[in-house]
């Protein structure tokens, strides 16, 4: 097979051969779009030299050496073209090697070379990694190309992903070739067209210092460096080449140009993989309009409080499966039954949670129907209104009292109540008579009976080849496992949560009386210190044996390789899967041993024994000896089952691990890599039939960005729905005005870099990073950063780019502000507005890393 493709003989299914970037540059070719010329070298040679170089194949070198003289020798671009790059979903901008100003004949095997050896760089890693790619069946063509000797270049998208409207295109150029810009060397000239006409509806002229030639950067000269490097009739002219490269693909593209003598030529041509403005006000109204479907008459709170905190920002599968958990026939409203709870049948399908742009939200208005009681129980819609933080912490009232209109409980519950009173006290009382039963034998029958049966299901299912089995028979297992975690496993696993909350409220109350509010708290924590999970499932105590070299790493990923960060996200990798997180853990443990006060240490260290703390207390609050008795249950209620829930949620994620490892078996037959956590469990079966479920896939990857991207507070109500996107005012915080990027709101430490650092040097927690600009070596530093601050770049940059795709709020335009900022400030970026705002100071200066 010929592994030498010139432009014109790529035909429209030669992705796998030519790459992302070559078949694009092939149609363009035989289009008749103004491409410089130029040949690929296909990934079929890659794959058959992978860990060669060219130079090894003297047939290879030479056909390479002969199409090159055929393009008349002389200086050319050398880009690679992975099969996975600028897809409708990732763009990998910037992630392999482009070479520019390569002449002779070694210089050009050498630059393949590298491109080669690029698929495996630890930025191309890191991407891949982040965007849930696999690397497995990857193969790189290499594009090599006329070079253009510029005198303009930059970007062109052809919607403006900063209009809301769609009305726009956006264009980026700075003097000389085009790498300045993509790479945000520089901060480029920008201009808004109007995408019929091409007339300028705003333009923002910058200081370009800098430029690249074919023989390297340089100067730009005094007189250029404020003039704007494209006139109005060029714009003009570049809109219309801008039309006719999204007609020729039937849709807007992200497209890279060059200016010389007075002719554009086309670059590179990719989808927009990211969701413009208008598209994220679009999903704002949709959200808007699904929220004012879902109020109440009387008004409706959401609040994100409990879910949120494990389960931020679910995927489609994730969401899908955990909202039939939480549901009143899954593991969250069977437990409430056994408890004698009868949950309201409007729970059974939705549960008390609902996705706002993708984040969960509880609803309180449907919560307290959960745990009915004698009265009908509410959170009163005016009372939080007026103090929105009582949101975070919801505490339902009956409809009678505390200032809930009485009417709320409807007249036919007033006009029976004394008829059913007699069998509603003949309740309470079998309640509570069956909630202490069950707080007096449920750990024991927890521990002989539930968790073994459990435990030797999830071994046997473990020791399995799930590879052999039929898709059809894949799903049934799938199924099986959901249900038998989330609905058997779990009326079981939460109950020792639901007990230690309920032993906690009553032991909150009755202190609460002897020594108020705070205190009555502060001694809940006195009585609870101490408390372990049990051995096999000590998570905290593993840790800190693996930190102090007391474990090693292969026991510990034995024990709890099912688990890692974001464990609830069925979409992230398990520590079995990726045992570098680990590394992140231990850094923690050292850290947070490092940070206890001397006086804290000693305490630990010094614990009284439990009946010590029980009586130190009791003492203090004033309890009676009866008091004292019938609280005494309640405290070791609290002891044993605050410990208790954290051994149920170690072997709960043991099968939960087991769901994850199906849908990855899916993921892999299909070959959809990752876009499995974008469907939902009953699209599977048509997806089982063949059914290309591709784009679908696509769509909500691009939906879900665009609804996280959009703020929203933490509390929403049902009369001020607008609220959701409108950004959120700091007041009397320092702010900094720049550029916006990528659209999306994220608060975290500052991390701030001159260069690049190696990702065992980073931080264990999410940071906020700030830097001079973002050529592809950044990209490592993305993986652990929740958003990006810049002193230079552009809308259009590779940077850019990839911010948008990983969803990291960016601003760029910020000269400086890599020595006005400093690590540990705590920052605030606001990427649809171009805001960073300082929150508050570390406290001192932080070297960089």
């Amino acid at each position: 097979m010929n592994e030498i493709r010139p432009f014109d003989q790529i035909d429209p299914g030669d992705t796998e051969a030519v790459g992302g970037k070559g078949l694009s540059l092939g149609l363009m070719t035989r289009a008749g779009l103004p491409v410089p010329p130029g040949f690929c070298i296909t990934s079929a040679a890659h794959r058959r030299l992978r860990g060669q170089q060219p130079h090894n194949d003297d047939a290879l070198a030479r056909a390479i050496v002969d199409a090159y003289h055929q393009l008349g020798g002389g200086a050319v671009a050398v880009r690679s073209s992975a099969t996975a790059e600028d897809g409708s979903v990732n763009s990998f901008a910037g992630q392999q090697e482009t070479i520019l100003g390569v002449v002779g004949e070694k210089d050009l095997l050498d630059a393949v070379a590298r491109c080669w050896d690029s698929l495996e760089s630890e930025r191309a890693r890191a991407y891949r990694r982040q965007q849930g790619v696999a690397g497995n069946g990857l193969a790189m063509a290499v594009v090599v190309q006329r070079l253009v000797p510029a005198n303009v270049a930059g970007v062109l998208f052809t919607r403006d992903p900063l209009d809301a409207e769609g009305r726009r295109m956006l264009v980026e150029a700075s003097w000389g070739l085009g790498e300045s810009v993509v790479s945000g060397q520089v901060t480029p000239d920008r201009f808004h067209l109007d995408r019929d006409t091409g007339a300028v509806c705003e333009r923002h002229v910058s200081t370009k210092t800098l430029r690249r030639t074919p023989a390297g950067p340089e100067p730009v000269p005094p007189a250029l460096q404020n003039q704007p490097c494209l006139d109005e009739t060029q714009l003009a002219q570049l809109a219309e080449v801008g039309r006719q490269v999204e007609r020729f693909y039937g849709g807007p593209r992200d497209v890279e140009w060059a200016l010389v003598d007075g002719r554009f030529w086309l670059l590179q041509a990719r989808p927009i993989t990211t969701a413009d403005a208008a598209e994220r006000e679009q999903v704002r109204r949709e959200e808007i309009a699904a929220l004012k479907a879902l109020a109440e008459p009387g008004g409706t709170v959401w609040s994100r409080f409990n879910l949120s905190e494990s389960l931020p920002e679910p995927t489609p599968m994730t969401w899908a499966i955990v909202r039939r958990f939480m549901s009143g026939r899954g593991g969250f409203g069977l437990m409430y039954r056994d408890l004698g709870y009868r949950p309201h049948a409007s729970l059974d399908e939705s549960g008390a949670y609902d996705l706002v742009c993708g984040r969960p939200y509880c609803n309180l208005s449907r919560e307290p129907r959960f745990y009915p009681g004698l009265f009908p129980l509410e959170h009163p819609f005016a009372r939080l209104e007026a103090e929105p933080q009582r949101a975070f912490y919801p505490q339902s009232v009956a409809t009678h009292w505390r200032g809930c209109p009485a009417g709320r409980a409807g007249f036919l519950f007033w006009l029976t109540l004394p008829l059913r009173l007699p069998f509603v006290l003949f309740g309470a009382i079998r309640f509570a008579a069956r909630l202490g039963t069950l707080t007096r034998d449920f750990a024991a029958r927890f521990r002989k009976e539930v968790l073994p049966a459990f435990s030797a299901e999830v071994e046997r299912e473990n020791r399995e080849d799930r590879s052999g089995l039929s898709t059809p028979a894949l799903l049934e297992r799938l199924e099986f496992w959901v249900h038998r975690t989330l609905y058997d496993f779990a009326r079981d696993s939460l109950k020792p949560t639901t007990l230690a909350h309920l032993a906690r409220a009553n032991l909150e109350r009755w202190l609460g009386r002897g020594l108020g509010a705070e205190r009555a708290q502060a001694a809940l924590g006195e009585l609870t210190m101490g408390v372990r999970p049990d051995p096999d499932a000590d998570f905290p105590g593993a840790l800190r044996d693996l930190e102090a070299g007391q474990l090693d790493r292969d026991t510990f990923l034995q024990r709890f390789g099912h688990r890692g960060p974001q464990e609830m996200e069925l979409a992230a990798p398990r520590w079995a899967e990726d045992p570098r997180q680990i590394s992140d853990c231990r850094s923690q443990i050292a850290d947070f041993k490092s940070c206890l006060s001397s006086n804290l240490q000693s305490e630990i260290c010094n614990l009284k024994s439990p009946e010590e703390v029980w009586e130190k207390v009791a003492a203090e609050a004033k309890l009676s000896g009866i008091q004292r008795a019938l609280l005494e249950p309640q405290v070791e209620a609290l002891r044993t089952y605050t410990g208790l829930r954290e051994t149920a949620k170690h072997h709960l994620m043991r099968g939960y691990a087991l769901i994850r490892q199906f849908l990855l078996e899916l993921d892999r037959r299909f070959k959809l890599d990752g876009g499995i956590f974008f469907l939902t469990p009953d699209e599977l079966p048509r997806l089982s039939a063949g059914e290309d479920l591709s784009g679908e896939i696509a769509r909500r990857r691009r939906r879900r960005a665009a609804a996280l991207s959009l703020e929203v507070p933490p509390v929403i109500f049902s009369n001020d729905l607008e609220a959701i996107g409108r950004p959120i005012v700091v007041e009397g915080a320092a702010r900094l005005a720049g550029v916006p990027l990528s659209a999306g709101v994220a608060e975290a430490p500052a991390l701030v870099l001159e260069r690049p650092v190696a990702e065992e040097g980073l931080p264990g927690e999410l940071y906020v990073l700030v830097c001079p600009s973002t050529d592809p070596a950044w990209v490592p530093l993305f993986v652990r950063a929740c958003g990006l601050v810049m002193e230079t770049g552009g809308v259009l940059s590779h940077g850019a780019i990839v911010a948008r795709e990983f969803g990291l709020p960016a601003v760029a335009g910020l000269p400086g502000v890599t020595k006005q900022l400093y690590t540990g400030q705590r920052l605030r970026v606001d990427g649809g507005s171009g805001v960073v705002t300082v929150l508050a100071d570390a406290g001192s200066r932080i070297s960089d890393l």
